[in-house]
């Protein structure tokens, strides 16, 4: 508050204090007095407190600009000068930061929010918004699902898958996992004619029931099967995690597309790893292969650890909200 405005603060109040027990007094004599003393002791009263407040504020808001002028230029130590030939402290040490790890990157204070992070917020709502448009224009969705993304698949997984699935038209696909990607598969299947057989391998009871009630809500259950495919030891001999029943896979063939996303992560080590090995001889000549969750180092190890039992794919990775990559053989 600059002193101009404090002097000026400082007079209307005075003029208050002196003012209001006269004019009390020439209406009501010593009780108006009595009154307009009362009435310039809570004016003072609130003119002190009043600028008690604003001096606490203003002081806060210059602790905090002089916080952010600090932290946006790089720590600078004075350092005493040196010998005449020899720098002195703080020049050394300003020669040695630039050459090794360069100029320091300012700390803004914890919690503050920035124009970069506001940014990148706008844009990753922008793109969620788009990607559930796309998903909601390419399959007809008209009773409710599980909110995407969180456990479930995300809506650009989602488009993607479905925009494979359209364009390949897959005599059988198989799912590891089941969920709202089977709802979406299936109501893709019914939306564009496409005869297929989907398939998803669902280690869950109570899962499979409730996504099989997910189908039936859709009006989509004759078109998707969810077999319950229990955990256990796999016939693969340098894999111990648990894997689907791999009796499950026996009556399946020419499968075109598949989606990993199941067993969980919590299963053990490379969960999702045998999809491949078990389900190879089974492939179609055109097949589409697309692993979720590729942002988490297993399943991208996973991925990795295919690329020789897969030596026709073209091995593609996706941007996408939780990783994703796409194996193709056409």
């Amino acid at each position: 508050m600059s002193a101009a405005r404090l002097r000026l603060a400082a007079l209307v109040v005075a003029l208050l204090l002196v003012a209001a027990p006269v004019v009390f007094g020439l209406v009501d004599g010593r009780t108006g007095v009595l009154v307009g003393l009362a009435l310039s002791g809570a004016v003072a009263a609130t003119g002190v407190c009043g600028y008690v407040v604003l001096r606490r504020v203003e002081e806060r808001l210059r602790g905090l600009e002089r916080g952010i002028a600090r932290a946006q230029r790089p720590d600078r130590q004075p350092g005493r000068p040196g010998r005449p030939g020899q720098p002195g402290k703080q020049g050394k040490q300003g020669n040695q930061g630039r050459r090794g790890r360069g100029a320091a990157r300012p700390q803004l204070p914890k919690g503050l929010v920035t124009q970069a992070h506001l940014k990148k917020e706008r844009d990753q709502v922008a793109k969620r918004v788009q990607d559930i448009t796309n998903l909601f224009d390419m399959v007809p969705i008209r009773a409710g699902i599980p909110p995407l993304g969180l456990w479930t698949a995300s809506a650009d997984l989602l488009v993607a898958l479905v925009d494979r699935f359209v364009e390949t038209r897959p005599a059988t696909v198989v799912e590891g996992g089941s969920g709202v990607s089977t709802v979406v598969l299936a109501l893709a299947a019914r939306e564009h004619g496409i005869a297929t057989r989907i398939v998803a391998l669902e280690h869950d009871p109570d899962w499979a029931d409730s996504t099989r009630r997910l189908l039936a809500r859709h009006g989509v259950a004759e078109y998707a099967e969810v077999r319950v495919a229990p955990l256990g030891p796999t016939s693969l001999p340098d894999h111990h995690t648990p894997w689907y029943d791999e009796s499950a896979l026996a009556d399946l063939s020419e499968v075109g597309l598949v989606l990993v996303d199941g067993p969980p992560e919590g299963t053990g080590p490379r969960a999702r790893y045998p999809m491949v090995p078990l389900l190879r001889d089974r492939l179609a000549r055109t097949c589409t292969i697309v692993v979720d969750d590729t942002s988490r180092p297993g399943d991208a190890d996973v991925v990795d650890r295919w690329r020789p039992l897969l030596p026709d794919f073209e091995f593609e990775t996706l941007r996408l909200d939780k990783g994703a990559a796409v194996l193709t053989r056409t």
